[in-house]
């Protein structure tokens, strides 16, 4: 078998890829409604010929698509974090992304969002919205969260954190948590 993969939410799918007899990992996930292709092999991260070389031919590989049609991700739609043309092309955003050291208490600095300190008036909120519109807030709400969780695991990897890692695992299982929540959320629409 020349290619795996494992969904692990509804926006976070890991893929395995054999290029030139050597197995290649990936992350296909969701950001910001586009669906990016990220290898986690260091050696392609920092080999961008070799990494645009295996991207092409994953593209290529029919159960790829199929997966992908299986998926609804639509190929002509699909992005990659590297760069496929031959022009040098600036760096993804996320490439840009500051190093965390390993055993760091901090993953990340964002900062808290001022909406979280302000209180919520419970009265307009039944008056100005049905069922629906709460189930649909709560749903945007986990789509942040989780998508917040996706970077964090992003930048896990780049400071050479991976799947084998434990903190790395129980950050997936979070993605996986919020996927699960939100597709118990939408069940009750």
């Amino acid at each position: 078998m020349e290619f795996t993969y494992e969904i692990i939410s509804e926006s976070n799918i890991n893929l395995r890829f054999i290029y030139g007899g050597e197995w290649f990992t990936f992350n296909l996930f969701n950001r910001d409604e586009q669906w990016v292709l990220h290898p986690f092999d260091s050696s392609l991260i920092r080999n961008k010929d070799m990494s645009r070389l295996v991207i092409a031919d994953l593209i290529q590989h029919r159960p790829f698509q199929v997966m992908l049609a299986k998926e609804g991700i639509m190929i002509s739609e699909l992005n990659t974090s590297i760069p496929l043309g031959q022009q040098p092309e600036p760096e993804a955003e996320y490439e840009q992304l500051p190093r965390i050291s390993r055993g760091s208490d901090r993953i990340f600095d964002e900062q808290p969002s001022s909406s979280g300190n302000e209180t919520i008036d419970i009265d307009r909120l039944i008056e100005d919205n049905d069922l629906e519109d709460l189930i649909s807030m709560e749903v945007k709400l986990i789509e942040s969260r989780q998508n917040m969780y996706n970077q964090i695991l992003h930048r896990m990897f780049m400071a050479d954190l991976g799947p084998t890692d434990p903190e790395f695992q129980k950050i997936q299982q979070i993605v996986k948590t919020y996927g699960e929540a939100k597709s118990r959320l939408l069940a009750i629409q």
